[in-house]
């Protein structure tokens, strides 16, 4: 019992995250059976694209926001502005950009699908961004004061519940998209409202939280923003680059949602230790966060290569049970992408203790340098080599491979740092 006491917001928030990716799961099994000949790659395209221009909107506030909140843990007010602040941040520079995407949605539509003529998508895309917004503002200033099981309601109602919801009742993908985006923002407003009406509020440091926000969240949204589109160009050069039709790109595309599903299965890992590294780092006890980077390192790569073998071994029945159909490539997509989870978790499970102790944006510079690797990679192979969506998987995957790296490296940075002090 001491024990599921003392670590329950991590127990529950496993159980969460688990939830979330059960449900993520049975969103796309519906997806593929929508309507439309191209509907289920319509919509693999649709999230990914949301999961891409998120960050560019969020400008770093959902690691911004839980870290300032965890920092003034002793002052309620002090947590409340920092909230207040991330909504008048978010808002100021993300309506200007929805209204340009809108404005512009017939060349924002090719840009996206490869295609103008899905420009009708774009309305319904923008409403389901507005949402995400407010849940990520929402979601963010819980973790900071870790009410972890105010967070994890919220996620599963939002993110699990809603989407399940909406596909019982609506079988195109316009009006799964459209409806999805709406219930996102009624349930994210609800829960603004309430943490509004909740704080007790400090308005006379509203302008020093605004800029410490927007001082620390500016430096990482280029990291944001490009670990986005990491894991959205592969499905996008298929579009572009290939030769190829609407459907190669959307299974891309569903083999990067499959990436980022395990990604969030250790989330929680990365959720809750943003706020408690912050509190370790501050009080300087840098012994139990050695022990905290080994321990979750362990862990992280051990069930990873369990993962991963599955994969490898079993694709095939499982993508058959799954969406009832077989596709070479889709199979062989979701293999190949696979392999780069072994970059990817560790990225996910250690990035929150470089954020919680620099203010300077490694993770950041670790994700531009392996990006710009899988760029030139990409740009080698489509000249010099071949020009398909296997030799784009597996440049992405060593890019990945090499995010993962680098984050463990600066990680072990620190302690070494510490030790020799």
């Amino acid at each position: 019992m001491n024990f599921i006491k003392r670590n329950s917001d991590y127990i529950f928030t496993f159980i969460t995250e688990f939830f979330i990716l059960l449900a993520g799961i049975f969103v796309y099994k519906f997806a593929a059976n929508l309507e439309g000949e191209n509907d289920f790659s319509e919509y693999a395209i649709c999230r990914r694209t949301i999961s891409f221009i998120l960050p560019l909107l969020i400008m770093g506030l959902g690691v911004g926001i839980p870290r300032y909140v965890a920092f003034a843990h002793d002052n309620e007010k002090g947590q409340s502005s920092y909230f207040f602040a991330g909504l008048i941040i978010t808002l100021t520079f993300a309506l200007p950009i929805l209204l340009i995407i809108y404005l512009l949605k017939t060349q924002f539509s090719f840009l996206f699908f490869g295609d103008a003529s899905f420009e009708y998508l774009v309305p319904s895309l923008s409403l389901m961004l507005i949402g995400m917004l407010l849940h990520a503002l929402n979601y963010g200033y819980f973790r900071g004061k870790i009410k972890m099981h105010y967070a994890n309601v919220f996620q599963i109602l939002n993110i699990g519940i809603v989407p399940l919801i909406v596909f019982v009742f609506f079988n195109t993908v316009l009006d799964v998209i459209f409806y999805t985006g709406l219930f996102w923002l009624l349930v994210s407003s609800f829960f603004t409202i309430y943490i509004l009406f909740s704080s007790k509020w400090d308005l006379k440091n509203l302008k020093k939280s605004i800029k410490e926000l927007l001082i620390y969240g500016a430096l990482r949204v280029p990291g944001d923003f490009v670990l986005a589109g990491f894991l959205a160009f592969p499905a996008y050069f298929t579009a572009h680059m290939v030769k190829d039709d609407l459907e190669t790109a959307g299974y891309v595309a569903f083999s990067m949602s499959l990436l980022n599903m395990v990604g969030a299965a250790f989330g929680p890992i990365c959720l809750i230790l943003l706020p408690k590294a912050s509190i370790i780092i501050k009080n300087k006890d840098f012994s139990l966060l050695k022990d905290q980077i080994a321990k979750i390192t362990y862990w992280t790569f051990g069930l990873t290569l369990i993962g991963v073998i599955v994969i490898e071994l079993f694709a095939n029945q499982i993508i058959n049970i799954y969406l009832g159909k077989e596709s070479v490539t889709l199979i062989y997509s979701i293999r190949v992408t696979f392999i780069a989870s072994f970059g990817y978790t560790i990225y996910i499970s250690l990035r929150s203790i470089l954020d919680a102790y620099y203010v300077k944006a490694v993770n950041t510079i670790n994700i531009i340098i392996s990006f710009a690797f899988f760029i030139v990679l990409q740009a080698i192979s489509y000249y010099f080599v071949t020009n398909n969506y296997v030799s784009i998987l597996y440049c992405f995957v060593l890019s990945m491979i090499l995010l993962g790296i680098l984050t463990y490296y600066e990680t072990k940075k620190i302690i070494t740092k510490h030790h020799l002090e």
